[in-house]
């Protein structure tokens, strides 16, 4: 088998109309932002299909074609201080140094594991800078969020353009490929993704081509999956909280600003916040992930790291910033319930699939069943896997319902996260069926036949 066989197999409705996934994509986050801004979330022009275009047309000239050369250099200068903070934490800070999956050209690459540590030093520094200088870092940030947005999209497709050009450049021999020969080594192609070798530029750019593309050790997809992307996110909402604290209060005194922070604004910045620091904790568990093994390293993801999830996974707080709602204590407990639920099922599922693919024969994985394939691994067929073939997405879903509801009911925009979540899992569920059929042929279809659902028992 060739070290890159060409790809044959396309997704996002393949490669002739990428550039069209890529410019709505490119596109979408700035303008759920500005729809935003300004007081009203959607404008009330919108509301009326009549006036769509003329509101489409003035929401551009008035948020976006706006945005001055200085604003735009100012917040590119911020991202891009951003990711070098990022970085140096990822490149500096202590951990442990584990090994992840087994890739096919037989090499075990190595990550450091100090993500939740980033995340604290990032917050004590934020911390600090707050006791400073009072709310005024915040409120930029929250006034300055589609400069920020649009600069980290350019920023998104400039490392996606390096990204793809670099995927063509010749890398060492693996050092198992090196036993192979004898000991002899030289220089091989870079190891591109299955999927991301189809021969037509646009479509391999946006789908990644280098599986995992990395400068002197350092891993740029590992970097981008949860460090700058998730945590700028949970700033962002701390931003957009104390914005709404200080529209209420009509002060900039911590101890005014703090009390006016409306309960479901807490409420949705501690449920991500939550859901940050716990990916973070549990870094370890995305080392078996399919973004790793087995996506390349492309616009899809990197725009997703950096621009997607902070800027409209915050839309939620972005929204309760300008329209506040206060919850009963019944609907507090209620949310907090789904949240909950939601979580025991996601980090569950997840934390059993990692340990048996660690250590089958641990205590925790003994009483789990399991059946044998073909390539000599293991399906399971009990515990959270024998409920359902994706039950995590399950788990997943529920907990991004969990940060929507408590916005009410006044608009939709800050429901764009469950809505698109539930597509890209479905998607994301199609694509682990089609390529787990490949990769188990039969023993894929003996598995289906034991675990019969795919998201929710008796339902789907």
């Amino acid at each position: 088998m060739s070290r890159n066989p060409v790809s044959t197999h396309y997704e996002f409705m393949g490669p002739h109309l990428t550039p069209l996934v890529v410019a709505g994509l490119a596109v979408l986050p700035t303008l759920l932002q500005s729809l935003c801004a300004g007081g009203e979330c959607p404008p009330r022009p919108l509301l009326s299909l009549d006036g769509v275009p003329s509101a489409l047309q003035a929401l551009f000239a008035n948020k976006v074609a706006a945005v001055t050369a200085q604003q735009l250099t100012t917040a590119t200068a911020v991202i891009l201080a951003w990711y070098a903070w990022q970085a140096v934490l990822y490149l500096v800070l202590p951990g442990r140094v584990i090994p992840g999956t087994l890739i096919r050209d037989g090499t075990r690459l190595t990550y450091p594991i100090n993500a939740f540590s980033a995340m604290v030093v990032s917050y004590a520094a934020l911390f600090v800078i707050c006791a400073a200088y009072g709310p005024s870092p915040l409120l930029w940030v929250s006034e300055n969020m589609i400069p920020l947005c649009l600069a980290s999209t350019m920023l998104s497709i400039v490392e996606s353009i390096g990204l793809y050009a670099a995927s063509f450049r010749t890398v060492d021999t693996p050092a198992s490929a090196k036993k192979k020969n004898d000991g002899k080594g030289g220089k091989v192609p870079a190891l591109l993704a299955l999927g991301g070798n189809s021969g037509y530029p646009v479509y391999d750019f946006f789908i990644g081509r280098e599986l995992n593309p990395r400068l002197f050790g350092f891993d740029f997809k590992y970097f981008c999956e949860l460090r700058p992307g998730i945590i700028g996110w949970t700033f962002l909402n701390a931003a957009n909280a104390v914005t709404q604290g200080v529209l209420v209060s009509g002060s900039v005194e911590w101890n005014k600003v703090l009390p006016a922070i409306s309960n479901s604004m807490w409420l949705v910045v501690a449920f991500q916040i939550y859901y940050m620091a716990d990916a973070l904790w549990n870094e370890p568990a995305i080392l078996t992930t399919m973004d790793i093994t087995t996506d390349g390293f492309g616009f899809m993801l990197c725009f997703g790291d950096l621009v997607w999830v902070p800027f409209t996974y915050s839309l939620q707080s972005k929204y309760l910033s300008m329209s506040p709602v206060d919850l009963s204590p019944s609907l507090v407990a209620a949310f907090i319930v789904m949240k909950l639920f939601g979580l025991y099922i996601f980090r569950g599922s997840n934390g059993q699939k990692n340990a048996f693919r660690t250590n089958p024969g641990s205590p925790e994985c003994k009483h789990l069943k399991f059946i044998e394939t073909k390539r000599g691994t293991k399906l399971l067929v009990s515990g959270w896997w024998g409920i359902a073939r994706h039950i995590n997405y399950t788990g997943d879903w529920l907990m991004a319902l969990s940060w929507s509801v408590p916005t009410g009911f006044g608009s939709l925009i800050p429901y764009f996260y469950p809505i698109y979540f539930g597509i890209l899992l479905w998607h994301r569920e199609i694509r682990d069926e089609h390529n787990c059929k490949l990769k188990y042929g039969k023993d894929w279809d003996r598995y289906c036949a034991i675990v019969k659902y795919r998201f929710v028992p008796g339902v789907y």
